[in-house]
């Protein structure tokens, strides 16, 4: 994945002569606001609505229990698609602002289906923890994230910012309803070590995953650090497999001997999902 070099665009002139560095300092200035206008406004969406819905799971699971908690996580999946397809919008926006093509975000069936796959399986996961908040925010903003990527190759840095401070604050808070802070320091602690392996994973093969999927692997390791080390070290390999699996599939059936350049992140965010959701390590008795 090739990272922008750039996050911000172009900005009109200003209306009095000045300097080039005050010229300069404006421009700056006015597409910082409008990228900041941008940003905020999908990440505040998507946290009041995940805490919303965890305040509804939470209430069913309580009073109705399994019966309720798989009525929970239908809706949940409805909302979660339907969030996906609100945002697109704002997605395209982001994208436009950091010169990057918003092809990718005019088409939403596939993310608002892939969101409303794992906002079900987390609330079946999670049933009424307070981490729910967390994996339903980072599992909308991933598949966005990954989905931009496999268009273009590229996703905002922006938003990669974004999803690691929602992950972060909606964590906290977790730790702070749940009173498990064992499970926030392990997930801190497994999110480093992600971040590591990919990035030591990356300078090895100059530039597989790119630096951009580094940074987000931090966040995604720390989603399976609350989960378990086991967990953990399913997901640092189940990206790169599935990414393997792909490509020999493009080789072999589409008899390709170029591969060409493929975006990571779609790999990681399915790999870290399939990590926490499924027993650990299962996979590797069909390798």
């Amino acid at each position: 994945m090739t990272e922008p070099t750039s996050e911000l665009a172009g900005s009109g002139p200003s209306e009095e002569p000045q300097s080039p560095a005050v010229g300069a300092e404006d421009a700056a200035g006015q597409r910082s606001d409008h990228l900041s206008a941008t940003v905020y406004a999908p990440a505040g969406i998507v946290v009041v609505a995940s805490v919303v819905v965890w305040f509804a799971v939470r209430w069913l699971d309580v009073e109705y229990g399994t019966t309720g908690l798989w009525w929970a996580a239908s809706a949940c999946a409805a909302g979660g698609a339907a969030l996906t397809a609100a945002i697109a919008p704002m997605m395209a926006r982001l994208c436009k602002a950091v010169d990057i093509p918003s092809e990718a975000t005019g088409r939403r069936i596939v993310p608002a289906a892939t969101t409303a796959g794992t906002w079900f399986g987390a609330a079946l996961l999670t049933g009424g923890d307070a981490i729910l908040t967390a994996w339903l925010a980072l599992s909308l903003l991933c598949v966005w994230a990954g989905w931009i990527d496999h268009f273009t190759l590229r996703f905002p840095l922006t938003l990669i910012r974004l999803t690691t401070a929602v992950g972060l604050m909606l964590g906290a808070f977790a730790v702070a309803v749940d009173q498990d802070p064992a499970a926030g320091g392990r997930a801190l602690l497994a999110g480093m070590l992600v971040f590591a392996f990919n990035l030591v994973f990356a300078i090895v093969t100059r530039g597989y995953p790119g630096l951009a999927d580094v940074r987000l692997s931090f966040i995604l390791g720390a989603a399976l650090g609350w989960v378990g080390w086991m967990n953990v070290l399913s997901g640092m390999l189940l990206p790169n497999v599935l990414a393997l699996v792909v490509m020999l599939w493009v080789k072999l059936i589409g008899r390709r001997k170029d591969l060409g350049e493929f975006g990571f992140a779609p790999f990681l965010v399915f790999g870290t999902a399939l990590a926490i959701a499924v027993p650990p390590m299962w996979w590797i008795v069909w390798i």
